[in-house]
């Protein structure tokens, strides 16, 4: 059966929404465990093994030994941005009581990947987009809502770590579509577990903390980091081969309600109905800065 190319990127996307999911419950249940260095070790280190494994039976271990100077470059520049989202954004998860809220705050990517394109890319703000941007951002406010709370609450905690995820998300995001046909999936992807890794192990060393984890943290990390940072890099990556990157980003907004299932059904934990509203209001935005310049308004 010969799958059409788009069809095949849909594909390649939905797995990668349904495979990221897993990674905010997983991440929880083992960082209720162990600490942020010794996860990041055990995380890394078995994303780096099932990419190294994929690389060796495919044939894109061969593009390896053709990487350029230039090449390298934006590896070491996507190496960076990789350390500071991701440390921010594994930290929100451990701090969080329910991994779905943080999965709702992972919709601001959009907002910054199309900011981006504006100020970098002297692209024109749509309709659409100025509304996808006020939703985006007011359903965050409404996540982050503490009743008492000073403003500044909004801007710490969970909320604050997932507006620098999703801020180097968001550059890396182009980066990463402006050189997908230079850089294979496979190289984005082991060059993220390798600069993870290695920080982590220094993070790990330097606060002192044992390489001893328990079982349980450890098979969440084990089915954790197959379906995170290995599937879901692997599919994310190559569905860009296929489709555009905002036609994935359509799929990949949803995420947050297959984390909204799995944190039911593994933590018990339901977020507040104010929380909810707030989700529901970052993925409509969401979608219309995806959609953005394709929508045109009637006139009446």
């Amino acid at each position: 059966m010969i799958i059409q190319p788009k069809v095949k990127g849909y594909l390649l996307a939905l797995i990668a929404t349904i495979s990221v999911s897993t990674v905010y419950i997983f991440s929880k249940a083992a960082l209720q465990e162990v600490s942020l260095p010794q996860f990041g070790v055990y995380w890394f280190a078995g994303a780096l093994l099932w990419n190294t494994l994929f690389t060796m039976r495919s044939t894109e271990h061969r593009r390896f030994h053709h990487i350029t100077l230039k090449s390298f470059k934006i590896l070491f520049i996507l190496g960076g941005i990789e350390l500071i989202a991701t440390a921010s954004f594994y930290g929100a998860i451990e701090i969080t009581p329910n991994p779905a809220i943080p999965s709702f705050l992972r919709n601001m990517e959009y907002v910054f990947v199309t900011l981006f394109g504006v100020f970098l890319l002297k692209e024109k703000f749509s309709r659409a987009e100025v509304l996808g941007i006020v939703l985006t951002f007011t359903g965050a406010l409404v996540i982050s809502f503490q009743k008492g709370a000073p403003l500044s609450s909004y801007f710490t905690g969970t909320s604050g770590l997932m507006v620098i995820t999703t801020l180097f998300y968001g550059a890396r995001t182009i980066i990463a579509k402006k050189n997908i046909r230079v850089i294979t999936p496979t190289m984005l992807a082991i060059n993220r577990a390798i600069y993870l890794l290695l920080f982590s192990l220094l993070i790990l060393k330097i606060m002192g903390h044992s390489f001893v984890i328990p079982n349980s943290a450890l098979i969440n990390i084990a089915i954790g980091s197959f379906f995170g940072p290995f599937i879901t890099s692997i599919s994310q990556y190559s569905a860009l081969k296929y489709i555009e990157a905002s036609r994935a980003a359509i799929i990949q907004s949803t995420t947050a309600l297959f984390v909204l299932v799995g944190a039911y059904f593994i933590f018990g934990r339901f977020p507040a109905d104010y929380q909810l509203a707030g989700g529901a209001l970052t993925i409509m935005g969401a979608m219309l800065l995806v959609l953005g310049k394709r929508l045109k308004w009637k006139r009446h």
